[in-house]
């Protein structure tokens, strides 16, 4: 992902990189919806470097290749997929993909999927909580997801790490100490957020102050009772 700047720069990367796993995959012979050598790496530049929107409008310009289909699944992953909407739900088959899933995307527009920030996250707190970006208002469109968040009002998803309940005791009796039991909710508003841009983003990061960013929360939703993620809206300073 070197050299990868703007959102289009990112596009033509992943169209690129779709191409050559396609034609790589068709050459070996390799099976459908079964991973490659490659593979993974295109997923996770697919997670982290768009937003949803732009994740969306990339999905439908590939799909329109049915040579692609078979590779959906190892080079995307298996629906149903947030950056859908309820509208999308037509637009290929989920069985064809993953035989136990029905639906291509959720009823309601929805948070990101947990299983979706191994690669998708861009942010981290010392708590040990992470953060996708969502959206930006008044943002310079060009810029990836991450960059250029200052003095901006940021839609983001944050997600606390599933524990098992005996672990989830020992934190919260304060055996870990306060970092461990501030990482087990989610940020409320007005809370004021100190954030870094994720590790493996490292090589991306813009070098204007990546490490240091911070952010007051303004509202708060949970996806859904029980789930490890909600959806903020955050005021970067």
């Amino acid at each position: 992902m070197r050299g990868v700047d703007t959102v289009g720069e990112a596009k033509e990367y992943l169209k690129e990189s779709v191409t050559t796993q396609r034609e790589a995959a068709e050459a070996s012979g390799a099976p459908p919806n079964e991973a490659i050598p490659g593979d993974v790496k295109v997923r996770h530049a697919f997670w982290a470097l768009l937003s949803p929107d732009d994740q969306r409008a990339l999905f439908l310009e590939i799909i329109r290749d049915r040579r692609v289909w078979p590779r959906i699944r190892s080079l995307i992953g298996s629906p149903p997929f947030s950056f859908l909407r309820p509208e999308d739900e037509g637009v290929l088959r989920a069985t064809g993909i993953a035989a136990h899933r029905v639906n291509m995307a959720h009823a309601h527009v929805a948070a990101t999927n947990y299983g979706e920030f191994t690669a998708a996250a861009h942010l981290e707190d010392m708590a040990g909580r992470v953060y996708r970006v969502i959206a930006k208002e008044r943002a310079n469109k060009a810029d990836l997801p991450w960059r250029g968040l200052r003095g901006l009002r940021v839609v983001a998803d944050v997600k606390v790490q599933k524990l098992s309940l005996k672990r989830k005791h020992d934190i919260a009796r304060g055996e870990l100490g306060v970092t461990a039991q501030i990482g087990l909710t989610f940020p409320r508003p007005g809370d004021t957020l100190r954030l870094r841009v994720v590790t493996k983003l490292e090589q991306l990061r813009s070098g204007e102050g990546d490490d240091d960013l911070r952010a007051r929360v303004e509202s708060g939703r949970q996806k859904e009772q029980g789930s490890p993620v909600a959806r903020l809206v955050l005021k970067f300073e």
